[in-house]
């Protein structure tokens, strides 16, 4: 029994002796060497000046005017214009419709006849005044005749050369002679008062005429501007009236454009003057054409709109043949000068990390800066902070960004 014991911690001797043989006997792996990783970076080298970076904003095309169109008289349309459809463009008193003239023209032939009738009356009146008044001199002279023949015939009775007779019918013929002077005066005056009240029927008559004359001209509808028509809804044989909506006409000349501007834009802007009569470049793709045209602000909403945060803006845009294809409704990009930045520099969007740290590329390495942005422009950023004119500024973004960080760049 020991003899076996004796043999099995023999045999356990020699296998952990034979186990420690090989494991010293093995030979060693190689240790990996550890290289740092290079980064090839795109860079541009900033230069500090002042910059005046474009607002880019989004809007619409807006008629400077437009105007719904109603009938100003009543009738049955007899006669439609050629351009009066969907679409027609007409031009600043063309005939877009006409309506039956007939009982205007009665009416204004009725205020006529009215007018003339009066007139005629005026005219006897007066011919009746001026009969009176040389009629009033002649009894002027006779009873002064007559009261000079009455005062003799008194005195030639009171020396009893006359009788009382004849004194009595001399006072009854002067005073006949006054009487008829007397009511011939009157007559003239209630005359003179009959012309004020035909001169009053004449005035209104001429008003009637006019109000016919002006119903008559308004049996056709005429464009109140030069524009585009839409929204028709009438045809020949209809019964209309001043209540009734028959289309709309639109400035397609005189267009403007509405966008929105933030707070912070427009204070920023009006900070430094009047935000009215600043240029601004409307920007229209319509399919594969690009289209600018000139504008100028001209003025704002009555308020800010609070859901927006900003305020609503209009721009007038400058006569141009190219306008002749452009509608109300179209979108539009409006571009217009922002303030100046004096001291700053410009720097693509991707340069900057976290809104505030850019990285610059010093001897192959990435260095950290703080920096703040002041304002956009377009795909850029204008900014001003720690940095220098001159400075390489790594625009490449690296997802393990880090100051210290080894990278390359052709820009050295």
């Amino acid at each position: 029994m020991l003899k076996q014991i004796f043999w099995v911690f023999i045999v356990l001797l020699i296998g952990i002796g034979g186990y420690l043989f090989l494991e010293r006997s093995q030979p060693g792996v190689p240790e990996r060497l550890s290289f740092e990783k290079e980064w090839a970076v795109d860079t541009i080298r900033v230069v500090k000046t002042d910059l005046q970076p474009t607002l880019y904003l989004s809007g619409k095309i807006v008629a400077a005017r437009e105007a719904d169109l109603r009938p100003f008289v009543e009738g049955r349309i007899i006669e439609i214009g050629d351009n009066f459809k969907e679409g027609g463009i007409v031009s600043r008193g063309e005939i877009l419709l006409a309506i039956d003239p007939f009982n205007f023209k009665a009416s204004l032939s009725d205020a006529k006849a009215a007018l003339l009738e009066n007139r005629s009356s005026k005219d006897e009146v007066l011919v009746q005044i001026r009969k009176n008044q040389a009629l009033s001199e002649t009894y002027k002279k006779q009873e002064e005749l007559r009261k000079l023949e009455l005062e003799r015939r008194v005195t030639l009775s009171g020396e009893g050369i006359i009788s009382k007779k004849a004194n009595d019918d001399s006072n009854f013929l002067y005073l006949t002679s006054r009487q008829l002077r007397i009511s011939n005066d009157y007559e003239t005056q209630r005359l003179k008062a009959k012309i004020k009240r035909l001169d009053a029927a004449i005035l209104r008559s001429e008003v009637r005429v006019d109000i016919a004359k002006r119903n008559l001209d308004e049996t056709l509808l005429r464009a109140p501007f030069d524009g585009v028509l839409t929204d028709i809804s009438v045809a020949i044989g209809k019964w209309v009236n001043s209540r009734d909506y028959v289309a709309q006409i639109i400035d397609n000349i005189n267009l403007e454009v509405l966008f929105h501007m933030s707070d912070e834009q427009y204070g920023r802007i009006t900070s430094l003057g009047k935000l009215t009569g600043r240029p601004a470049l409307i920007v229209w793709n319509s399919g594969v054409n690009t289209i600018e045209l000139e504008s100028t602000l001209n003025r704002t909403e009555g308020e800010f709109d609070a859901a927006s945060g900003g305020v609503w803006v209009y721009a007038s845009i400058h006569p141009n043949n190219k306008l002749k294809d452009l509608r109300p409704g179209a979108f539009v990009q409006t571009k217009t000068p922002d303030i100046v930045y004096p001291n700053s520099f410009r720097v693509l969007e991707s340069a900057i990390y976290s809104d505030d740290t850019l990285f610059l590329f010093n001897k192959g390495r990435l260095e950290e800066r703080v920096v703040k942005v002041v304002a956009r422009d377009g795909e850029h950023l204008i900014i001003t902070g720690d940095i220098q004119d001159g400075d390489l500024i790594v625009t490449t973004r690296i997802p393990e960004v880090a100051p210290g960080l080894k990278v390359r760049t052709n820009l050295e």
